[in-house]
């Protein structure tokens, strides 16, 4: 991937190195000298080549993991073998299931995300992996409404913090401006976790029985194995910082002072306190939190196909089975990752705005609801879900380095990233009752109020991209 990874095409002077400290004070001997647009290229192909290979297969099989529950609703479905059948659950206790996984998973983000910082990011996301593996197999072995809910609420209490523990480790090694592509590209290597999820799913159907074990058992043990294995040699393969150890294998000492004296002014260190009191008030007291906030609520709850509910809003289209329902979710994440590689190579070369690319995209959406809400042929509402469904996951993840660019300080970039996240996952506690099953199968009372809550989020990305100097009004550069 560091082939399309863009810098600037300048040799960066030794102003361009001064840095500046938690306190805002420069520290001594940040001067380098000059950096040439080639050397700092040979730099960042190195650790692209150590660090972002490893993330995006980790983060793959974390998505693959919260996609499951999605895929398990209809597994067998027809044969009556399904986990809602087995475990007698009604609708309302089938979107407790879903929801109570997020009341841990986000309360959990905050303190997760800062542990990384406090322990080590190859120790705690070898922590995260491992444990939220285990936990993911031990849902084979459930046999009541109550079994599900403890493995799913263990399952966000284990899982919760890693994608922020991952954008917060990415800013200790790189600029806001040089995450953009990475964590875009991170995230479009993410939706191979659907087309993946979409086929296990598809063949575990045909498992049933085997081993006396039904077949949602076996998607339960068959996605929660491989994160146990990663998990384990995240410890051995991810480098901490810039100035750790492991980084002397591949980097020289001078390529470890560029990295470190190059980051923007505010950018968290490993040096400074995990907490800092002031910081965290400021990350509250900043117009910019809300204004995100406003976005990141938007577009959760305004998603009018979120991954937990989408194999089965497919299924009630009414034009195939269960089986095919998971297949048909495979289109959505290919459209997905072309959609957030194209949007996140153009903002990269700051040939778009950032802010009224998701304009659009989240005006589309609006346009898809409204679309979803009237028309009632399964092929063209497919067809609308499939455009929502891309454009939906585009526009937080286009936003991400906007977002840690507001941030100042070690603390601040931390606990910013994971009550950001927070948000976006806000869904998790309300979606179930948005698509609840008794709105189905036309889902027409979900998407009048995901048009609603779609307003409030165009309003706050307007409002966001004016207050950080990037309006929307005049940014149109098509």
């Amino acid at each position: 991937m560091s082939g399309v990874l863009h810098v600037s095409e300048q040799a960066l002077p030794s102003p361009s190195l001064e840095k500046f400290d938690d306190e805002g004070d420069v520290e001594e001997g940040s001067n380098v000298g000059s950096v040439t647009e080639v050397e700092l290229k040979r730099i960042q192909r190195k650790i692209d080549l150590r660090i972002m290979p490893w993330i995006c297969l980790t983060y793959m099989f974390m998505r693959l993991n919260v996609n499951t529950v999605g895929n398990i609703a209809i597994v067998n479905a027809e044969q009556k073998h399904d986990i809602k059948t087995q475990l007698h659950l009604s609708p309302s206790q089938w979107s407790w299931v879903i929801s109570c996984f997020y009341y841990t998973y986000m309360g959990i983000e905050p303190f997760s995300t800062l542990m990384m910082k406090e322990t080590s990011p190859s120790f705690w996301i070898s922590r995260i992996m491992v444990s939220w593996g285990i936990v993911a197999c031990c849902g084979a072995a459930v046999n009541s409404y109550g079994g599900l809910i403890t493995i799913r609420t263990l399952l966000g209490a284990t899982e919760g913090g890693f994608f922020p523990c991952i954008l917060y480790y990415l800013a200790f090694w790189f600029r806001p401006q040089e995450i953009t592509l990475r964590i875009c590209f991170m995230l479009a290597c993410s939706t191979f976790s659907g087309i993946i999820s979409g086929f296990i799913s598809y063949g575990v159907a045909f498992a049933d029985g085997s081993g006396h074990l039904s077949g949602w058992r076996w998607l339960f043990i068959i996605e929660g194995l491989p994160p146990v294995v990663l998990g384990l040699f995240t410890i051995l393969v991810l480098p901490d910082y810039p100035d750790s150890k492991a980084t002397q294998r591949f980097l020289t000492e001078r390529e470890i002072h560029i990295v470190k004296e190059r980051l923007y002014d505010g950018a968290p260190e490993k040096t400074s306190r995990t907490w800092n009191t002031r910081q965290a008030i400021e990350v509250l007291w900043n117009p910019t939190f809300w204004s995100f906030a406003g976005i990141w609520v938007g577009n959760a709850l305004g998603n009018p196909t979120p991954s937990f509910v989408l194999p089965t809003v497919i299924f009630e289209l009414g034009f195939t089975n269960s089986n095919i329902s998971n297949v048909l979710t495979v289109p959505t994440s290919v459209a997905i990752f072309l959609t957030l590689v194209t949007c996140a190579i153009m903002v990269r070369k700051d040939i778009w705005n950032p802010f009224c690319v998701a304009f659009v995209l989240q005006s589309i959406n609006l346009i898809c609801c409204i679309i979803l809400m009237t028309v009632k042929q399964p092929i063209v509402r497919y067809i609308f879900i499939l455009v929502a469904r891309s454009a939906s996951n585009t526009v937080v993840n286009i936003l991400w380095p906007s977002r840690v660019a507001a941030l100042k300080g070690t603390t601040a970039v931390g606990l910013g990233i994971a009550l950001s996240n927070v948000l976006s996952n806000i869904d998790g506690l309300i979606g179930p009752l948005i698509f609840s099953a008794r709105y189905g199968p036309s889902y027409h009372v979900s998407y009048s109020i995901c048009a609603g809550v779609l307003s409030v989020g165009i309003i706050s990305i307007a409002v966001t991209g004016s207050l950080v100097g990037r309006p929307v009004v005049r940014a149109f550069k098509w």
